[in-house]
């Protein structure tokens, strides 16, 4: 169960007190061998951004290559890793893990030019490194992008950005210090439906005045992974241990609660919430379950759900307003549902429609559904016709490799918006551990 100083400890302290320092300290030394007080408005984000669809491949293919340092091929990493390799320009010159599995795989689909590393301060020495991708455990992020950005490089860090609120402070401090980008990876951000259903919240008034959002992921497995040799156990599933992890909401939640942030262009203003270890009694430490209510300006609630033993659901999230419901489903398909008493739009009998719980929807087009001809919209470029053939993993890494390190502009999902999505993902811990509301303030999210 989570305890309210695994929320705010850091990692030295932990690693001190915890009777897994011995292991811990053994794994690190393999290892070794904006937002301000003023919030940006959505339209100058728009306008500022860098588009996640640039540069042109074709072109990408006649410049120097971005030379990129890969540190953790676990599962997550692969997924990274498999997409990264397609990216036009890009060259992985070294790979670093501390699983011997994973390390080896990781080296096999990186290819030939790859120089394998279990201590990762070696590959951060490394001249010819323009960047790093980070895609370990969450409690090592913030000292290796820390570490990174310190040596010079660019980074991106998967999410959740950090294991506690003051090592993700420090990391846009360090960001902001060294003059060197950190893009966090909340891929819906460079996702082209979620880009054009924003657009149609924010800048077409399709679904009106927003009441409230609903969004969920449901499962039905353990989330624990077979081990054979067991003193890898906390290694493998180190997401099932508080030491190391903060749970659903940090693994689930924090996509899909920056997702609000992102629609709604505001923060919360107060957390609740329940969750516990009901069914999987299996000697995890992190809860299985958790049912969250936020509050944002306005009236605006949003419920949360995630749960580990039905999957009926699979996970979604939906925004409701008085003319309108926006449901986007598997991170590639949305639909709008329009009211009765909604005027029509125009553009209706134009697109294509699909029917659910009897009402019948639209189905969601970046190069199709538009109310005044705009289209989806991702850091100030249209999404043209071919987009489909990518996911937003890729996308967003396209954008790091040639809008962040190749092109020195900021990341649509930089280390100020990861910083308010891990403020408001560690509250709720705070407010379901602790039994209790919690209110935010403004300086929570200041840095």
């Amino acid at each position: 169960m989570f305890r309210d100083k695994h929320i705010f400890i850091s990692r030295r302290e932990f690693l001190r007190d915890s009777a897994w320092a011995a292991a811990a300290a053994a794994f690190a030394a393999a290892f070794q061998e904006r937002i301000e007080a003023k919030q940006k408005s959505p339209t100058a984000q728009a306008q500022a951004a860098p588009s996640a669809a640039a540069p042109d491949p074709q072109s990408a293919r006649h410049l120097p290559p971005v030379r990129i340092g890969f540190i953790g091929t676990g599962t997550q990493g692969q997924t990274l890793l498999q997409r990264l390799v397609r990216v036009p320009g890009v060259r992985v010159v070294a790979v670093c893990d501390i699983y011997p599995p994973h390390l080896s795989r990781g080296i096999q689909m990186a290819g030939a030019q790859a120089t394998s590393y279990r201590d990762y301060r070696r590959l951060l020495e490394r001249k010819d490194v323009d960047a790093v991708i980070i895609a370990t455990p969450l409690y090592l992020h913030a000292q290796m992008a820390i570490d990174a950005l310190q040596a010079g490089k660019h980074v991106f860090c998967e999410k959740m950005m950090a294991y506690s609120i003051e090592e993700a402070r420090r990391m846009v401090q360090v960001s902001r210090e060294t003059g060197k980008h950190l893009q966090i990876g909340h891929q819906r951000r460079y996702n082209p439906i979620y880009a054009h259903a924003r657009e149609m919240v924010t800048e077409q008034d399709v679904i009106g005045k927003m009441v409230h959002v609903r969004a969920w992921w449901h499962r039905n497995s353990s989330w624990k992974r077979p081990v054979r040799d067991k003193q890898y156990e906390e290694l493998l599933n180190w997401r099932l241990y508080s030491k190391y992890s903060q749970g659903l909401m940090a693994e689930l939640a924090s996509h899909q609660i920056d997702v609000v942030n992102w629609f709604t262009g505001k923060l919360p203003v107060s957390v609740m919430g329940m969750g516990g270890i009901d069914y999987w009694k299996d000697g995890r430490e992190v809860w299985d379950n958790v049912e969250v209510i936020y509050e944002y300006p306005d009236g605006v609630k949003v419920v949360y759900t995630s749960i580990l033993s039905n999957q009926y659901d699979g996970y979604a999230e939906q925004f409701m307003g008085d003319k309108g419901t926006l449901l986007l489903t598997n991170e590639k398909d949305g639909y709008l549902f329009r009211e009765p008493t909604a005027e029509e739009l125009g553009w209706d009998a134009k697109n294509k429609t699909v029917g659910k719980g009897g009402v019948t929807g639209i189905v969601l087009d970046v190069t199709a559904t538009k109310r005044r001809g705009t289209g989806a919209v991702i850091g100030g470029q249209k999404m043209a016709a071919g987009y489909e053939r990518k996911d937003a993993y890729e996308l967003e890494l396209e954008s790091f490799v040639h809008d962040v390190v190749r092109n020195g502009q900021k990341p649509l999902c930089d280390a100020e918006v990861g910083f308010q999505a891990t403020v408001t993902i560690l509250m709720a811990n705070k407010a379901i551990a602790e039994g209790t509301k919690v209110t935010f303030t403004p300086e929570m999210f200041q840095v």
